[in-house]
């Protein structure tokens, strides 16, 4: 028997080696899915089911009051970005540097924190329109202001074309559309007859 007559096993069992890691990993994805995501909208009961909500509506910038804070080892941020919310239309009561006392941790590597209380989420969103990347905590607090703490790789404020972009883009999301209204209507029509 010549060398070029027999079989070389190797590469077969690399290819199966292969193709078991693969499969093992398909299936325990498959089997650690979220089961949320394995239920469909037929599945779900008439009482239970419901439209999405509709997005909450967003305040206009004057009546949102803004602290903002420098989190970051740069001069005059804070006084630079409060005027630039003040030109946008905010109520900004004032600038400081970052500390515990505002719920600061140090130094904020992103672009920044928008700190809000339970009551604030609209005004925090709204915010998050102006500052792109800026990470939404929300606190327990009860101040009055939304604190915008700003971080090293914050620049500036989004232009008010691009924040009015992402705006209309928000609200038109939330219209429903004409076959989204009927589909509703149809399941409707299906659960109470």
């Amino acid at each position: 028997m010549t060398s070029s007559d027999r079989r070389r096993p190797l590469p077969a069992l690399v290819f199966l080696a292969a193709l078991t890691l693969l499969s093992g990993i398909v299936w325990y994805r498959v089997l650690h899915r979220d089961g949320s995501a394995a239920q469909t909208p037929s599945a779900t009961p008439c009482a239970t089911r419901s439209t999405p909500a509709a997005p909450t509506a967003l305040p206009r910038p004057g009546a949102v009051d803004v602290l903002v804070l420098n989190s970051t080892q740069r001069n005059g941020l804070a006084a630079g970005t409060g005027k630039a919310l003040a030109r946008a239309g905010f109520t900004v009561s004032g600038e400081d540097n970052d500390d515990p006392s505002y719920g600061g941790h140090g130094l904020i590597r992103g672009v920044g924190e928008i700190r809000y209380g339970p009551a604030q989420r609209p005004s925090a969103e709204l915010l998050s329109y102006y500052l792109p990347g800026a990470k939404l905590v929300p606190t327990e607090s009860t101040r009055a202001a939304v604190i915008v703490a700003l971080g090293r790789k914050f620049k500036k404020l989004a232009p008010r074309t691009a924040v009015s972009r992402a705006l209309r883009a928000r609200a038109d999301a939330a219209r429903p559309t004409p076959s989204a209204a009927a589909s509703t209507a149809t399941a409707s029509r299906s659960c109470t007859g």
